[in-house]
């Protein structure tokens, strides 16, 4: 059995805390559904001992862009959860320099065990505003591997994820972290056949936006295909 929570903004003209439409469906393929109050489900799921069901928490405020979750015996937090972060300028530390250099919008997959983030994919975006068929592009830059679009942070200690908005701590340790040529790769990183990380950097410093003609599409297809994985293993697994 999988339960599917949508806190619906459209239905309640933005007050999407009034109510939550709640789907259950059933090994056979059958389904049921109605909206309940949102404080009487969060109690309920508070109260849950079922540890192998997830919650579909679908979109929502501060650049929460979908996930599954669930609250363990422990009240720690288990799931995975995809946040967004727009395109910006900020500062990276490239070994002993410090340059001032656009990033691209990004995509943070969360892997979540008992509050211990696990795993953290990235992926770039383009534009300005995304759906289930935004194309997932490689990050262009150090300390993500290309092939797994996993992160290596290296000696960064990620707080424990007690509540989900500790997800933006993590977010920011990732900009704030110091990268080197390490996992930087010609031509899978950015269309440049250069394997040198700094001379991305040289070239990069002075534009006010990242350049998305240098984004090379990534092995994973889209946000849709993203989230589909993940609920895909969840069914067949009873766990994450």
């Amino acid at each position: 059995m999988k339960t599917v929570i949508t806190l619906d903004d459209e239905k309640f003209g933005g007050n999407y805390y009034h109510a939550a439409h709640v789907e259950v469906i059933r090994g056979d393929k059958t389904r049921s559904a109605k909206y309940v109050d949102v404080d009487r489900l969060l109690e309920a799921m508070k109260n849950a001992r079922n540890v192998d069901v997830f919650y579909r928490i679908g979109r929502l405020p501060q650049n929460y862009y979908d996930g599954t979750i669930r609250r363990e015996s422990d009240m720690t937090i288990s799931g995975h959860m995809l946040l967004t972060v727009s395109k910006q300028r900020i500062s990276l530390q490239f070994e002993e320099t410090k340059y001032i250099i656009p990033f691209p919008a990004l995509l943070f997959c969360f892997h979540i065990i008992h509050g211990r983030v696990c795993s953290t994919e990235v992926y770039a975006l383009t534009g300005t505003q995304w759906n289930e068929k935004s194309v997932l592009y490689n990050f262009p830059y150090g300390n993500v591997n290309v092939q797994s679009h996993q992160v290596c942070w290296g000696s960064n200690s990620l707080p424990e994820i007690t509540e989900l908005r500790k997800l933006d701590v993590v977010c920011s340790l990732f900009y704030d972290s110091p990268c080197n040529n390490d996992y930087f790769t010609a031509e899978r990183s950015v269309k440049w056949k250069t394997d040198n990380l700094r001379n991305v950097l040289e070239k990069l410093k002075e534009k006010e936006e990242f350049p998305e003609k240098l984004l090379v599409m990534s092995d994973r297809g889209n946000i849709g295909t993203l989230i589909k994985g993940i609920i895909k293993k969840e069914d067949r697994n009873g766990s994450i």
